[in-house]
C-alpha cells in the first residue's frame, strides 16, 4: 500500500490494519510519521500466535533526512536501540554484477552520485544551485548565545505545519556589527498557543519587554477564526503582553532580492570594521540544514514544492531571510554598500 501523504496526512488508510510484519521500500522517500505508524500497527495481528516475532524491514539509499538521523547516525555512534539493526549493503556486494557495469557507473555517473549510490557514502552533500551559495560551515557555524544587554529578536514563519522560529540578536559595539542566531524552534502542528508557550519557556518577561518580533508578513492577515479577526502577530502580541511597536514587519522580500542580501551578509561576514560577525549556533540544526541544502530555481526563487523532501522545507531559511530584511540588519547592509562602493 502506498503512503499517499499528500492526500492522507492523518494516515487513515492504516487505521485498523493488523499486521505482524511490514516492509518499506525506499524508506528515505517516506515521512517519519509513516514509519512510526508501521511500528504502531506491527504486532496487532494476534491470530499469528504469541510466539511469532514482529519485524519491520526497510530499504533506503543514503540521504540527509530523518532516516540518516534515526538509523545511520545512531548506528555510527553506538546508540541504535538494541532491537534494531542497520545492515549496510552496497551494490558492489552483489557478486553477480559484472565488473563492466560497475566500471560504467564510475565512468558515467557524476562523482557525488557515485559516492552516494555506489559507495554508500552518507556524508556526501549533493546540492545543485544552493540558495545560500556563500554559505560555509567553518565560517558561519560558531557558538553564540543570548546577550541580555542587547534586545532579543524573534523571526517567525507561519506554515500549516510547522511554525518555524529563529531567535537572534543584531547589534553594534566597539568591535563592529554582529548578527547572532543563537537558537531556533520548530512547532509541529503549529498553533498560537504552542508558539507563545515555547517563547515563554525560553525567555523571561524581562527579555520580552524590549524584544522585536518580525517575520512572514502574511502573519498580519486578519484571522476569520478570531472574534475580532486578530492576526497571528496580534494574537502573539496580546499573549506576550508586549507593545504594538514591538511587532515590526514589512512586505516579504522577493526571493531573488532576498537571496542577494543573504549572500551579501554571508560573503562579508567575519572580523573587522567592514565585516559583520554573522554566526549560527550549532544547536540551530534546522537552519543549518536549510543553509546547506535548500536550492534556488532558475529565477532565483526557492525550490520548496515537495514537503516530503526535508531539503525543500526552507522554513527556517525563510525566518533568516525575514530577519535580514528587517530594518536593523538592512541598516548594516546599506551602510556597507555606501561606504565601500
Amino acid at each position: 500500500m502506498a503512503e499517499s501523504f499528500d492526500t492522507d496526512k492523518e494516515l487513515n488508510r492504516f487505521r485498523g490494519l493488523e499486521i505482524n510484519g511490514a516492509g518499506a521500500e525506499e524508506i528515505n522517500e517516506l515521512q517519519r510519521a509513516t514509519f512510526d505508524k508501521l511500528i504502531e500497527r506491527t504486532g496487532t495481528w494476534l491470530k499469528a500466535g504469541h510466539d511469532v516475532p514482529s519485524i519491520i524491514f526497510a530499504t533506503c539509499n543514503p540521504t540527509h533526512n530523518w532516516v540518516k538521523e534515526l538509523f545511520y547516525d545512531r548506528f555510527m555512534d553506538g546508540t541504535l536501540p538494541e532491537s534494531w539493526a542497520y545492515i549496510q549493503a552496497k551494490i558492489t556486494d552483489n557478486p553477480f554484477l559484472p565488473d563492466k557495469y560497475i566500471e560504467g557507473l564510475k565512468r558515467n555517473l557524476p562523482p557525488l552520485q557515485y559516492q552516494r549510490f555506489v559507495e554508500g557514502d552518507w556524508e556526501v552533500i549533493e546540492v545543485g544551485n544552493r540558495f545560500a551559495n556563500d554559505w560555509d560551515d567553518e565560517t558561519h557555524i560558531k557558538s553564540c548565545w543570548h546577550k541580555k544587554e542587547y534586545p532579543l529578536y524573534i523571526s517567525m514563519d507561519f506554515n500549516i505545519d510547522p511554525f518555524g522560529f529563529i531567535f537572534y540578536q543584531v547589534y553594534q559595539d566597539s568591535e563592529g556589527w554582529h548578527l547572532w542566531v543563537f537558537d531556533e524552534a520548530t512547532i509541529k502542528a503549529g498553533t498560537i498557543g504552542k508558539a507563545v508557550g515555547e517563547i515563554k519557556r525560553k525567555f523571561t518577561p524581562a527579555d520580552m519587554w524590549r524584544c522585536v518580533i518580525t517575520g512572514d508578513y502574511n502573519g498580519n492577515k486578519r484571522e476569520m477564526s478570531q472574534a475580532d479577526h486578530a492576526s497571528n502577530f496580534e494574537q502573539i502580541r496580546r499573549e506576550l503582553q508586549i507593545k504594538p511597536k514591538q511587532i515590526q514587519t514589512s512586505g516579504n522580500p522577493r526571493h531573488v532580492n532576498s537571496r542577494n542580501d543573504l549572500n551579501y551578509v554571508l560573503y562579508h561576514s567575519g572580523e573587522g570594521k567592514d565585516k559583520i560577525d554573522f554566526r549560527i549556533d550549532p544547536r540551530c540544526e534546522n537552519l543549518i540544514r536549510d543553509m546547506r541544502f535548500v536550492e534556488a530555481n532558475g529565477e532565483g526563487g526557492i525550490v520548496k514544492s515537495n514537503r516530503k523532501d526535508v531539503h525543500q522545507h526552507a522554513d527556517h531559511l525563510d525566518c533568516l531571510r525575514y530577519a535580514i530584511n528587517h530594518k536593523d540588519c538592512m541598516k548594516w547592509i546599506r551602510w556597507r554598500q555606501k561606504a565601500f562602493v
